[in-house]
């Protein structure tokens, strides 16, 4: 189908960036869906396959018109049909559509796409083009395969919790499935790298996308530390490696402050009349400082205790030291910074929706995500295409 689903990129007569690529959506609630959206956002023609009963974020708050607003974000810019996979009948039709499709993304647990005819290699043996991604809690294989998984499940595992909350204190979820939308980023990575590689080999591939490897991915210093001999624990809002990086208190509010290394932590001083922490022997350099944090924070507040929080924003701004205060979430959207960048998106009818960060000049604006079964009747049209399963003339002289 053309870009025309897209009405503001067809008014500025410019084709989305993954024009031409189709993408099958089987997922729910989180990861695979947020993959796919990532596609969408980008110019793909995704189309969302659920069951007759729909997506189970259909039912999840808070609400717009009677419809879900969590389910909107992560599936606008989407068709949407319903199919119900155990029916044989159904799954013809799904081939059918696998067979003139260019990327399939799933994220049931592994073995139940096998349970339903529609395993990897028998979609890899209709369309042997085709790139299958699958999300799932602990990847396709391994111990823990089957298992079920839950962001906090991921992220309890991962070690992420552990490192996250205070010192001392329990373990502590980040405030934001990162076990869902760290692999949702992942898969669409690897999506666009292996439709690259199809134009090479001609050949499509299963990709396979766990939580949890994800997450260990991303536990940067947090994991180089571990691996190379020490034990890492949550420290609160500071950084294990740099001092001052935290929130400070002022004498009306708190801040936070972030210095990495040595290079800026000049200006701090002169900002607030302190140069004799330029000859203090465990404030002069960044190893000083991280191994006397608690003497370094109580002399950095005494100093900011002379300031409100605005006054002190104010002052080390000015000095150009990395400096905010703590916004509310509602803050956040609304500042003038993210007005001006358009952080927030509003689609045709009014929705408000969290605008994508990626601005290509192929990126599309989103449209509202579809009712259930609200693309039924283009099935037929869709299964009538021409079929992507043979070799481009480049691909098959190279396999």
């Amino acid at each position: 189908m053309p870009t025309a689903n897209f009405p503001e990129a067809a008014a500025l007569n410019r084709p989305g960036s993954l024009e031409g690529l189709r993408v099958l959506d089987l997922s729910r609630v989180l990861a695979g869906p947020f993959c796919a959206m990532i596609l969408a956002d980008l110019g793909a023609e995704v189309i969302k396959v659920e069951s007759p009963d729909g997506d189970d974020s259909r039912h999840f708050g808070p609400w717009y018109n009677g419809e879900s607003a969590y389910y909107r974000l992560f599936n606008r810019s989407k068709y949407g049909v319903t199919m119900d996979l155990k029916s044989s009948s159904e799954r013809e039709r799904l081939l059918e559509l696998v067979r003139r499709s260019d990327i399939l993304i799933e994220n049931f647990r592994p073995g139940v796409m096998a349970r339903l005819g529609v395993s990897a290699p028998d979609l890899l043996a209709e369309n042997p083009r085709l790139i299958i991604v699958s999300i799932s809690g602990f990847g396709q294989d391994g111990p823990l395969q089957k298992a079920p998984a839950y962001d906090l499940i991921a992220q309890a595992m991962s070690g992420l919790m552990s490192v996250t909350g205070w010192p001392g204190g329990q373990p502590t979820r980040t405030g934001v499935s990162l076990g869902d939308l760290v692999p949702g980023l992942y898969g669409a990575i690897a999506a666009l790298a292996a439709v690259n590689e199809r134009n090479n080999t001609g050949k499509g591939q299963h990709i396979d996308v766990a939580m949890l490897d994800t997450l260990v991915s991303v536990l940067e210093s947090v994991g180089m530390r571990a691996l190379h001999g020490e034990e890492p624990v949550a420290c609160g809002n500071d950084h294990a490696m740099s001092t001052p990086f935290s929130t400070y208190q002022t004498g009306r509010g708190s801040i936070a402050i972030a210095i990495a290394g040595d290079r800026l932590f000049p200006r701090l001083t002169e900002a607030l009349r302190r140069p004799e922490w330029l000859a203090d022997e465990r404030f002069k350099q960044q190893t000083l400082r991280n191994t006397h944090p608690v003497e370094f924070r109580a002399a950095l507040e005494e100093a900011l205790g002379a300031y409100t929080d605005e006054e002190a924003i104010e002052l080390l701004s000015a000095h150009q030291v990395p400096v905010s205060k703590v916004y509310s979430v509602n803050e956040a959207l609304n500042s003038e910074h993210a007005v001006h960048r358009g952080n927030v998106a509003t689609e045709s009818d009014g929705f408000k929706t969290l605008a994508s960060p990626l601005r290509l000049s192929g990126s599309v604006a989103p449209s509202p995500a579809p009712t259930l079964g609200q693309h039924n009747d283009l099935i037929d049209d869709w299964m009538s295409g021409p079929e992507r399963t043979g070799l481009p003339q480049k691909a098959a002289r190279l396999v």
